[in-house]
């Protein structure tokens, strides 16, 4: 049989009953104690100072002394052996309590310095010891009425684990997107592989999709992928987050920094959630595992009786709310990047993996660039300094960025390389003709060199390499001057070889002209 719990309003009673003159065994028979614990309790409250027939004390006068008797007993209550094992952190607990979790230290002290107690022990204990310290003000909670149909959508990002993801062929992280409809609490999730832009756009994009319009107000937390500078009154959006959401007519109004409170309806759905829907189960792709969890959204979280509301949420949202949503625009919202990028001297900046040319007044300026599908755009500020193709790789350049004295250099030299050229020789003309093709100005310097050749090797060399390097398909002007080099050191080897010797004739002049006597 379990042992009862004594508490304060108990001992109170024991303490009331002895001072009206019962005794120990009455007491113990009306309330159901042993008599060596009333006994305890009352030879306690004699050294504290009651005696018999004190009936004038007043209630808070018994509640003091039930609470002071109550402490006194707790101390002088000899520990447990598992209660020692936690004394033996005297020093370092009465450091940490009141600063650190409860559940933290004994986290700590389990997994580093071998605690074996189990937690109630260890909580019981800490506040028996510490009870100053584990008092805290009482959590006030204001309920407030639920928005009107399609007014607000709350937002959330978070963990669920590791997946192995077969694409890839490796594990990796797993997050969930989850919007949930603040009056039919009808909610949206998302599967994505990081916490970044990309998947935080493109899950609005099918969030919107999926319920078939878009709430007046979004109340997302404070990351990075959404908020550039959390601030409680004037928040900066990212630009792309921004352009998303005034492309669908809503307005963003972020929660407070570490204050989940001020989105509770998404918080309570992200632990149902990850229970319901990822715990004890894999999938084979991502895309299968976006399709299960649009399913799930429809016919498991949508169906079920919402504790709050007592109504099933899809139900609700077909009634009340689906009409009362923003009408989406004829086409989604096409997804982009927004990034900036150094204005170098050449008058491009980087970005996403390619460079763009700007006018060249803007040369050492920090800018940013939008980058979307089709195309590239450059701004400073809000305005429009540059667009172009996108690009993935390589350059996009127009002429009209760079200033005149460079527009002249570009327009005259190459047209007086080429005309140089072909004085070479035809193959010479046709290797230069390429290479000035595209970019003239980033391959002039090149072309200026491989023409500088024909000074050193002499114009017939340089055509034959020239002819040699356009056969193997490679007219850089490295392999021209490697061609060249090449043949001077063969053409030098070839001179300082060595003379073949020459016989001799031995027998004389007379020999050598066939008999014919020589005159002197």
């Amino acid at each position: 049989m379990a042992r009862r719990r004594i508490g304060v309003a108990d001992v109170k009673e024991i303490l009331v009953q002895w001072d009206a003159g019962q005794g120990v065994s009455a007491i113990a028979r009306a309330l159901g104690y042993s008599r060596p614990t009333v006994r305890k309790y009352v030879c306690v409250a004699e050294r504290l100072g009651l005696a018999r027939g004190q009936r004038r004390r007043g209630e808070v006068a018994w509640e003091e002394l039930a609470r002071a008797v109550v402490a006194r007993v707790a101390q002088r209550r000899p520990l447990g052996a598992v209660a020692a094992d936690v004394a033996a952190f005297e020093g370092y607990l009465a450091e940490r309590v009141g600063s650190v979790r409860l559940t933290v230290l004994h986290q700590r002290l389990r997994d580093e310095h071998g605690l074996s107690a189990s937690w109630p022990t260890f909580y019981r204990y800490c506040r028996a010891r510490w009870p100053e310290r584990m008092r805290s003000a009482p959590r006030v909670t204001v309920r407030l009425d639920d928005p009107p149909a399609g007014e607000e959508a709350q937002v959330d990002f978070f963990y669920v684990g590791r997946w192995f993801d077969p694409d890839a062929g490796r594990v990796r992280k797993l997050y969930a997107f989850l919007m949930t409809l603040s009056h039919s609490r009808h909610q949206f999730l998302y599967p994505v592989l990081a916490e970044d832009a990309a998947g935080w756009l493109a899950a609005h994009v099918a969030a919107f999709a999926f319920f078939g319009g878009a709430p007046r107000r979004v109340v997302p937390d404070n990351l990075s992928a959404g908020i550039l500078k959390a601030d409680r009154y004037d928040p900066r959006l990212n630009r792309a987050y921004g352009e998303l959401t005034r492309y669908y007519g809503c307005v963003v109004d972020p929660s407070r920094v570490g204050r989940p409170t001020d989105k509770p309806r998404v918080e309570r759905g992200v632990d149902y959630a990850r229970e319901s829907f990822f715990r004890g189960r894999d999938f084979a792709t991502l895309a299968a595992m976006r399709a299960d969890a649009e399913r799930w959204s429809r016919e498991v979280a949508g169906q079920r009786v919402h504790g709050t509301t007592g109504e099933r949420p899809l139900v609700a949202f077909e009634a009340r709310e689906r009409a009362a949503l923003l009408a989406l625009p004829p086409r989604p919202w096409e997804p982009v990047a927004w990034t900036s990028g150094k204005v170098h001297p050449d008058c491009h900046l980087q970005a996403g993996g390619a460079r763009y040319s700007v006018p060249y007044r803007y040369v050492g300026r920090r800018l940013e660039v939008r980058l979307g599908r089709d195309t590239a755009e450059v701004y400073d500020g809000p305005a429009l300094v540059a667009s172009h193709v996108r690009r993935y790789q390589g350059r996009a350049t127009k002429e009209e960025h760079y200033p005149e004295a460079a527009l002249a250099f570009l327009r005259a030299t190459p047209q007086a390389c080429r005309a140089r050229a072909r004085g070479v020789g035809p193959a010479t003309g046709e290797l230069v003709t390429a290479l000035l093709t595209e970019h003239a100005l980033h391959h002039l310097r090149e072309v200026q060199a491989l023409l500088r050749l024909a000074d050193r090797h002499g114009a017939d060399r340089l055509e034959r390499a020239c002819r040699r390097a356009l056969d193997a398909g490679d007219g850089r002007y490295r392999t021209v001057r490697g061609l060249l080099e090449r043949a001077r050191e063969d053409a030098a080897a070839g001179e300082n070889a060595a003379p073949t010797p020459a016989g001799a004739f031995l027998r004389g002049p007379a020999a050598l002209l066939g008999g014919a006597a020589v005159r002197p």
